[in-house]
């Protein structure tokens, strides 16, 4: 803090006092935002903003959102719980598993490069859209679509101008880790005797994640703060599995239409539980987390995690052999890592993700 210095009559020099006022101003304020997590229902934060929104939860210049909830000490103890035989798989769709049905995203191309006769070695160039399969959204992503604005009330007059705000890079710094809580829906579902095609826009509300809690074993208490949660829809069960008939019919569809697909009902009580809980990223297999098309505009789970809260939201991420590994151990937490790719002001990144056990 600057020290003042005292005229004879007592007084301290205005400059001086400015810059403790100063001082104390930004301490203030730095601190507010680290103070107890405030309640579902006192959102939104900011409250010229959109609905929803936590803006200002983790300070003004915050880049990472509900990710703030994975201090040293939430992923230590995720560490020591969850690891105990080293077993680790992969969470990681194809880069090319998206060919057909193809989506609108353009797929990986790769450019293998011989440099013989010079050596005998191989360069190779990719090319893709990052959201060509398994990704993290990242904050530049999706805006609150009525103000056009995204986390912390960006714009995107401020992408265009500069890498740093809202940009993927800055998760990658410290990277996605901690404990994961896999809810097998799908299983659930062919358990119950529920037949649905992923490749419509099926609704799943949120008392049916619940049941697959219970199914599992668990329950919403199970849950803790700082918990990533991976959601298996079956989709790319299905995709992966779909007869020659329905893989043409939906690669010429996919010309003219976005594809719709299985997700997530978007409702206040699913939200609330989010928050309230203290998730830290929320992932699943289907194409969108949410149902899509999305039609319950005043939920939209792209719209509040994303533009709202800063929570990440993980696709397509290839969760087959997740299950059969939890199945066979009994149990549905593990330990999750991963490592978005570090480009400066890139909108969303494959996930490089693993699961230990």
């Amino acid at each position: 803090m600057p020290r003042v210095s005292l005229n004879a009559d007592g007084h301290g020099k205005v400059a001086g006092i400015a810059k403790i006022l100063a001082h104390l101003t930004v301490s203030y304020s730095t601190t507010m935002a680290f103070q107890k997590h405030p309640d579902f229902d006192q959102l939104p934060l900011d409250k010229n903003g959109p609905r929803g929104n936590a803006w200002g939860r983790w300070g003004a210049d915050d880049q990472l959102g509900t990710l703030n909830h994975l201090n040293d000490e939430v992923i230590s103890q995720a560490a020591r719980e969850n690891i105990k035989t080293g077993s680790r798989l992969s969470l990681n769709w194809s880069m090319t598993g998206a060919s057909n049905p193809k989506f609108a995203r353009k797929n990986l191309e790769l450019k293998l490069i011989n440099k013989a006769p010079l050596k005998h070695a191989h360069d190779d160039e990719w090319s893709f859209n990052s959201q060509c399969s398994s990704q993290w959204d990242g904050f530049r992503h999706y805006a609150y679509q009525d103000e056009a604005l995204y986390y912390m009330g960006r714009k995107a007059e401020e992408f265009a101008a500069s890498d740093h705000p809202n940009s993927i890079h800055h998760v990658s710094e410290k990277g996605i880790a901690g404990r994961a809580v896999f809810i097998d829906w799908y299983s659930w579902a062919l358990n119950e005797g529920i037949q649905i095609d992923g490749m419509t826009s099926h609704e799943i509300p949120f008392d049916q994640i619940i049941r697959t809690l219970e199914y599992q074993n668990m329950s919403l208490d199970s849950l803790r703060d700082g918990d990533i949660i991976v959601i298996r829809f079956g989709y790319l069960a299905q995709y992966e599995n779909m007869d020659t008939t329905k893989r043409e019919h939906l690669n010429e569809l996919y010309k003219t239409q976005k594809p719709n697909n299985i997700g997530l009902k978007p409702s206040k009580e699913l939200l609330k539980f989010l928050w309230n809980t203290k998730i830290a990223a929320i992932c699943g297999d289907a194409r969108s987390l949410e149902f899509w098309p999305c039609k319950d505009l005043e939920w939209h789970l792209h719209e509040w995690l994303l533009a709202g809260w800063g929570m990440p939201i993980g696709e397509l991420f290839y969760l087959e052999e997740l299950s059969k590994k939890c199945k066979e151990l009994g149990r549905y937490t593990l330990f999750m890592s991963s490592s978005p790719m570090n480009v400066p002001g890139a909108v969303a990144s494959p996930p490089n993700a693993l699961a230990f056990f």
